[in-house]
């Protein structure tokens, strides 16, 4: 039976040394292995999927790692037993083919669009040695589905072991969302098209109503929340002119400004929105604070006429500060 602990914040004793010690229990994290079914795009010669979660980090071969056949955009997919966040993945490379795992993307998400090769990308792979293991964070990312996608190649794809990490997250909903709000910036500005336009209410698409930043390269917008939130969907309005200055935009959610924040898991890209139109794009509970738009590779424009993003705040979230003097404030903490 579960155990109910509540602390209130006008009762700001410290917390004895047994309730201190379920709160850190609580809130520090704990990854667990998890486990799933594997397939894959195809099996070259009885090297099936499920070679790579046998528990194997052998990197001999036949006995122990998948195999495609030679193919276009090669793939392995794991299905967990549930909707679990994701916070680190470990890859072992099979001996002498270590280029087979070079520019392998990893996906995590809840559709199956596309065998699951849409979902949100958490990383791509590069220079894994010859039968060692590289491990990659996924900061959390959200689902059932964790892809290894190679795009753009006629290859094999080969994996000797995978280990998934992470923990199931009892606040999963699949249709409640609040919109949330923020602060926004740009780039550059071009003639007062500010970057506030986006957020300010007004789905017009016309030129009162719209961000615009000057001519440049590798333009962006980036709306910074109040807190870190679970992103599930976003909904971007284009100009009535111009739709092609939105195709191609990278949409980044994460809690890092390193290179303005476009370096930070990418949630999807923006295709074929008409002009004057709403597109709305799922980021299945990517978490952060910063959303960011980006088209990289180019030298434009970029233009937004409202973004509207919907999704809930972490429950778990809670900063330094907080842990190390053992302060919390309103909690409820169930216990199994």
């Amino acid at each position: 039976m579960a155990k109910s602990y509540t602390f209130n914040k006008n009762n700001k004793s410290k917390l004895d040394q047994t309730n201190s010690a379920y709160i850190s229990a609580f809130f520090r994290p704990i990854d667990v292995p998890l486990r799933g079914a594997a397939v894959q795009s195809s099996t070259y010669e009885g090297w099936s999927a499920g070679q790579a979660i046998d528990g194997s980090c052998s990197p001999d071969g036949k006995d122990s790692c998948t195999h495609t056949l030679a193919m276009d955009n090669p793939w392995w997919r794991l299905q967990l037993d549930g909707v679990y966040r994701v916070s680190v993945i470990e890859i072992t490379n099979m001996y002498s083919t270590r280029k087979w795992l070079d520019g392998v993307e990893i996906h995590i998400g809840n559709s199956l669009v596309n065998n699951g090769n849409d979902n949100p990308r958490c990383a791509i792979i590069h220079d894994v040695p010859d039968g060692l293991t590289q491990t990659v964070h996924c900061w959390g990312m959200e689902g059932m589905y964790v892809n290894f996608y190679k795009p753009f190649n006629t290859t094999y794809l080969m994996l000797c072991e995978v280990k998934v990490y992470g923990g199931r997250n009892p606040f999963y909903q699949s249709n409640i969302a609040v919109p949330l709000r923020g602060a926004a910036v740009q780039s550059s500005t071009a003639s007062g098209w500010t970057a506030g336009r986006a957020i300010d209410g007004s789905c017009s698409s016309g030129t009162d109503s719209c961000t615009h930043t000057s001519e440049m390269d590798n333009p962006w917008w980036r709306l910074q929340l109040d807190g870190v939130y679970r992103v599930s969907v976003i909904e971007i309005t284009n100009r009535n002119v111009a739709r092609d200055r939105l195709d191609g935009v990278e949409i980044h959610i994460g809690n890092s400004l390193v290179n303005n924040g476009n370096d930070n898991p990418r949630c999807a890209i923006i295709h074929d929105v008409p002009d004057s139109l709403t597109q709305t794009v799922h980021c299945w509970g990517m978490e952060g604070m910063y959303v960011n738009f980006y088209k990289p590779f180019n030298t434009t424009a970029l233009t937004l006429c409202e973004v509207k993003v919907y999704g809930g705040r972490n429950p778990f979230y809670q900063s330094k500060s907080s842990l190390v003097w053992g302060w919390v404030y309103e909690c409820d903490i169930w216990l199994g």
